[in-house]
């Protein structure tokens, strides 16, 4: 950062370009990854580089019969990894900027980036979860569990997994049932099985995991998709939808010296897309 002004920098200035750029920058990529919940439970590459309009493949096996061995006969290979794999196109490019004035003093300057970095970091969070949970209601060929409004219920859970299961979807740990706060209310009123410590091994915790069932972590978020009445949820397997999301966020401060303001902008690029249609079914939530 250069300062145009005829005199040496100050302290708090030297101070203010040297060390609160490269502390905002590690808050950015620590908050964007923890405040995720739907980019936790899918399929996620991150890739260092990535750049917009990029195609990013992914490797998708389908299951292939066995055949048995002929002496002297040469096998035929099967095409392990789809002759065409799944791609994502990275076609999402998304910023938040904040400014403060240069008359501005320094511990001030210096709090108010720290409650910008978070203020950024949950706002991309919850871009990329919001595309992601758009992608739900497509899932099984855009079959959708029950009727909009509908009460979760122990029933509606154990259909879901029926579901997967007759597809053939892992059961491997990695499913996990994705619901909104009416979920959470209404899997505390009807199903016990969620919460109870006989049922399981970990208590309730504040951190949108409410416990596991049937080898499925159950995750809460505000960013589904809405239906009408209710919301899209989504039982699934990560291999569902794919999301191409680059390494670390790009942060930039400007010193926008014409204008006697600084300002500090956070750009996300990625891209998202379904990759096994049967590993995931959407459901109707109760309300918005």
């Amino acid at each position: 950062m250069s300062y145009n002004t005829g005199t040496d920098p100050t302290l708090a200035e030297l101070i203010t370009a040297s060390f609160i750029p490269p502390k905002y920058s590690k808050d950015i990529v620590m908050h964007t990854q923890s405040n995720l919940v739907v980019g936790n439970h899918v399929r996620k590459d991150v890739i260092k580089g990535l750049e917009y309009g990029y195609v990013h493949y992914f490797p998708v096996f389908d299951e292939a019969a066995t055949s048995e061995v002929t002496p002297g006969t040469e096998p035929t290979p099967v095409d392990g990894a789809n002759a065409t794999p799944k791609s994502i196109t990275v076609n999402k490019w998304y910023q938040q900027t904040h400014e403060i004035s240069r008359m501005s003093k320094i511990q001030s300057f210096a709090d108010y980036f720290a409650a910008a970095s978070k203020s950024q970091a949950y706002t991309i969070a919850k871009k990329v979860d919001t595309d992601l949970g758009a992608l739900f209601p497509a899932l099984s060929s855009g079959s959708i569990y029950g009727a909009d409004g509908q009460e979760f219920t122990a029933d509606i859970f154990t259909d879901l997994v029926e579901d997967l299961d007759e597809n053939d979807v892992p059961d491997d740990g990695m499913r996990a049932l994705i619901g909104d706060p009416s979920t959470r209310r209404d899997i505390i009123k009807n199903c016990p099985e969620f919460i109870r410590t006989d049922y399981v091994r970990e208590p309730v915790v504040p951190t949108g995991k409410i416990g596991r069932l049937l080898n499925v972590t159950v995750a809460i978020t505000n960013n589904l998709t809405t239906a009408g009445t209710g919301n899209y949820g989504a039982l699934l397997h990560p291999e569902a939808i794919g999301l191409a999301i680059q390494a670390d966020p790009f942060t930039h401060l400007d010193n926008l010296q014409w204008k006697f303001i600084t300002r500090l902008t956070t750009e996300i690029i990625y891209g998202v897309g379904e990759l096994r249609d049967t590993f995931g079914k959407a459901f109707y939530t109760r309300k918005t």
